[in-house]
């Protein structure tokens, strides 16, 4: 009998040593497995992203922001009555019945959405029901205060705040910042302790990101283009302003704009940056860089003559004709073939030039390839390989057989207006960290790619580009009163696609120049896409580009060149039928003032004390001076004055 008592108490023993051991492994050694098990069955993870970093322009406006909103989210497990709890939310949020029945019938889930970005008002309500079972979590929504303004750059985020288009899409690791993970703790029941109207918050923010956009200018260009639009009946218009300096993009805007907070009620073609992905061929305001590379190579000067046929000009089986059949043009210097925009005296002149020089300089000037801008989406266009035969080479030169983009053409004639730089373009100047002190990534630094004409190269082609905007030229109507412009319109048959060769009736009407031409801050580009009314670039693009350039100027306070009278003429006149020459004592200037629409008296009395050789073709008022007004003064101090009588 003792020696069962013994045995039963040494069995009892061993039992609760057994059951000792195994509490201390349970509770002292660490078991990946039952770690797991106790996770799931005692914690929810919920993963939930921070604020997403504000975007700026350039002044600190804010164009999109994040703010907080309230998303609702249910433990089916808890809920006592689904059908009632489906019934009741759904018919206040307006969401669907069905839907969220079958979601909160789903008894094994411990968290489902039941719909994301409450208002405040909507939150508060659902609150004072004391539905058992339904939370809140306070999630940033994205908000764009422009509404339209520079949608098509900046893109939008989905339900999630992902970046799925523009800025927001390629920058979106930034925005973003880290993701959380939040932690709903179990009770034994497998309850959640967290839940029924907690609020979850605190996450740090993503990076912030200032443009070189000025908001100001961004929505007067879209105003400007949607008038136009209107106003032409014309499918879409693209504008750009760049800073000739540093290529920082100040506007690219699209037309029509579409709301970035309701992105979907828009078409993806609607949404679509054409200022960086169309690519179209730009007509006339390609002949720009056909005189260009003849200059730089040597080959021609302003005044060099070319004979332009009387209108028609064969090569092979081809007639090349001008835009306008009225344009019946006989010898023109270099600088009236841009300023009459004449196809003959450009396709002359590449073919003086030939095929490779002539795809050399434009392929230094960015064409066929990417400026890799911080969007992520660029079209490179078309610039075909060489080797160009005889109507190819004369098609490019009056901006046909190549695509550029809007971009592209832009940053081309920044060259011309800096001096010769080809600058890299810049849409990004910062992108800023937490504390919003040092920026992590600053992009402020101009980037110069490449010198692709001399600085006398490139003055030489700023006075005739002025030239082009003078009365009797195509560029007339860009002027910009009281200031000099320089450019060159475009008038471009679009491509049928479909059918091969163009389409009949439809053209791209855009002017490419900038202002002010003396000393150029900012390039304007316009394009017009389809105008069913006039179609030219000087009825078109060149308005816009005026009253664009004429808001720039007023906004920089930039003054007004005047020019002052002094002392008295000393006058030397040489009569030669009509065409005279005067001599004007002393210069103290280097620009030359506005002489449009005076009489010869008048002309000389403004120029009192100038030391200037005037040479005068015609009688009557001055229609046009040659250099054009504004423009610095020549060298050898020579002004051509083109008088007419007036007709009744």
């Amino acid at each position: 009998m003792k020696n069962r008592i013994l045995l039963l108490f040494f069995f009892l023993f061993c039992a609760w040593c057994g059951l000792i051991i195994k509490g201390l492994y349970l509770q002292v050694i660490p078991n990946k497995r039952l770690a797991e098990k106790q996770k799931k069955q005692f914690e929810k993870i919920v993963t939930l992203k921070p604020r997403r970093g504000v975007i700026t322009d350039r002044t600190g406006r804010e164009l999109a922001v994040s703010i907080s909103s309230f998303s609702l989210f249910a433990d089916p497990k808890l809920i006592v009555n689904s059908r009632d709890t489906a019934r009741i939310i759904s018919a206040y949020l307006k969401i669907d019945r069905n839907l969220l029945y079958k979601k909160l019938l789903n008894k094994k889930r411990r968290f489902v959405w039941v719909k994301r970005q409450l208002t405040k008002e909507q939150k508060e309500h659902i609150k004072k029901m004391k539905i058992n079972g339904l939370g809140f979590i306070e999630e940033p929504q994205r908000v764009y205060p422009g509404g339209n303004v520079l949608s098509q750059v900046l893109g939008f985020v989905g339900r999630d705040g992902q970046g799925l288009e523009g800025l927001e899409h390629f920058y979106d690791k930034d925005l973003s910042g880290k993701t959380k993970q939040l932690q709903l703790r179990k009770d034994a029941r497998g309850r959640p302790l967290l839940i029924n109207g907690q609020v979850f918050s605190e996450f740090p923010d993503g990076h912030n990101i200032e443009l070189t956009i000025d908001a100001n200018t961004q929505f007067y260009l879209e105003r400007e283009l949607q008038h136009t639009i209107e106003k032409h009946d014309a499918d879409t218009a693209v504008g750009l302003v760049v800073d000739t300096q540093n290529g920082e993009i100040i506007a690219m805007a699209n037309s029509p704009v579409y709301n970035s907070n309701k992105p979907s009620m828009y078409s993806s073609v609607i949404r679509k940056n054409r200022a960086m992905l169309n690519a179209f061929e730009p007509g006339s305001t390609l002949k720009t860089f056909v005189v260009a590379a003849a200059l730089k190579e040597g080959l021609i000067k302003p005044n060099s003559k070319f004979f332009c046929e009387n209108g028609e000009y064969k090569i092979g089986d081809r007639i090349i004709t001008e835009a306008d059949s009225h344009h019946k043009f006989g010898w023109l210097t270099v600088s009236e073939i841009l300023a009459q925009s004449s196809n003959i005296g450009s396709a002359k002149l590449a073919l003086k030039l030939g095929d490779k020089k002539f795809r050399n300089f434009l392929e230094n000037l960015g064409f066929g390839a990417r400026f890799d801008v911080d969007f992520g989406s660029e079209a490179t266009g078309i610039l075909q390989k060489l080797p160009w035969n005889q109507h190819l080479l004369s098609n490019v030169a009056f901006g046909h057989g190549i695509s550029v983009t809007p971009l592209q053409i832009t940053m081309a004639y920044t060259a011309i207006a800096n001096g010769g730089w080809l600058m890299k373009p810049k849409l990004i100047r910062n992108v800023y960290g937490e504390m919003e002190k040092d920026p992590i990534q600053n992009k402020l630094k101009a980037e110069k790619l490449r010198r692709v004409l001399s600085e006398e190269e490139a003055a030489t082609m700023r006075l005739m580009l002025m030239a082009a905007t003078s009365k009797h030229s195509t560029g007339y109507s860009a002027r910009v009163k009281g200031f000099p412009v320089a450019g060159k319109t475009g008038t471009a048959q679009k491509v049928d696609f479909v059918k091969g060769g163009y389409q009949k009736g439809a053209y791209v009407a855009s002017f490419a120049g900038f202002v002010p031409a003396n000393n150029p801050k900012y390039v304007i580009y316009i394009a017009v896409d389809n105008p069913r009314k006039e179609y030219y670039g000087s009825q078109v693009a060149a308005p816009v580009f005026s009253k664009v350039a004429g808001y720039l100027v007023r906004k920089d306070g930039m003054q007004p060149i005047l020019i002052s009278n002094k002392d008295l003429i000393d006058e030397k006149q040489k009569d030669t039928h009509t065409k005279k020459s005067f001599n004007v004592s002393r210069w103290e200037g280097d620009v030359i003032p506005d002489l449009e629409g005076l009489t010869l008296r008048e002309v000389l009395k403004k120029l009192n004390g100038r030391d200037l050789k005037l040479i005068i073709k015609g009688s009557g008022k001055v229609t046009s001076t040659w250099p054009n007004a504004g423009e610095v003064l020549p060298k050898n101090k020579r002004i051509r004055l083109f008088l007419e009588n007036e007709t009744k």
